[in-house]
């Protein structure tokens, strides 16, 4: 492991103890083992720290997602709803520094999204194309119709982490997987 990804892994596991407000170059090169100036020699200021933490979430996040680009169609849009409920629970600082800090890293919509900087949404968008195409998906823009699937299960989540919900993982995550599938499956698909 390189001493940028040791200082990264150090620095998710410092936003998971201390929040954005505890994070520090400092303290993530004491524990990394390394002097304050080795750290700069990285990362410029806490600023550029972020957006290398919101890079690598944002990358992992994207590993998770490539490895069900075979699934068949709604087996797929089942495993990335799923995916991304696991991702805000079991790693929530990553999924923190991926979709809620503001990084410098994160896409930006419409043109961030349009421009393919999102191979996930971009991805799914194409997949609600298919399932379009075989009469499987409600009609509308598929970029939008994923922006709404993914603002449905952010903000689920979001609940979700802030105690609004009293119920197992099994059954949060199938709420989940059922609010999004009213948004973008036709009639009685649902």
């Amino acid at each position: 492991m390189t001493t940028r990804d040791r200082i990264l892994t150090i620095a998710t596991a410092e936003l998971e103890a201390r929040g954005l407000e505890g994070l520090s170059l400092r303290a993530v090169g004491q524990k990394a083992g390394i002097t304050p100036m080795a750290v700069y020699r990285h990362f410029a200021d806490k600023a550029d720290l972020l957006q290398a933490l919101g890079e690598y979430a944002l990358g992992r996040w994207q590993a998770r997602i490539q490895a069900m680009a075979d699934l068949p169609l709604l087996a797929g849009f089942a495993a990335m709803a799923t995916a991304f409920v696991d991702y805000a629970l079991d790693e929530s600082a990553l999924f923190d520094a991926a979709f809620v800090l503001k990084t410098r890293a994160e896409r930006i919509y419409p043109e961030g999204f349009e421009a393919g900087r999102s191979p996930v949404v971009g991805g799914f968008a194409q997949r609600l194309a298919q399932g379009q195409a075989a009469g499987l998906v409600r009609d509308g823009p598929p970029l939008e119709l994923a922006m709404a699937v993914w603002g449905v299960l952010q903000g689920l989540v979001g609940l979700h982490r802030s105690g609004r919900f009293n119920l197992s993982r099994q059954a949060f995550t199938a709420l989940c997987l059922r609010s999004a599938a009213r948004i973008y499956l036709k009639g009685d698909e649902k």
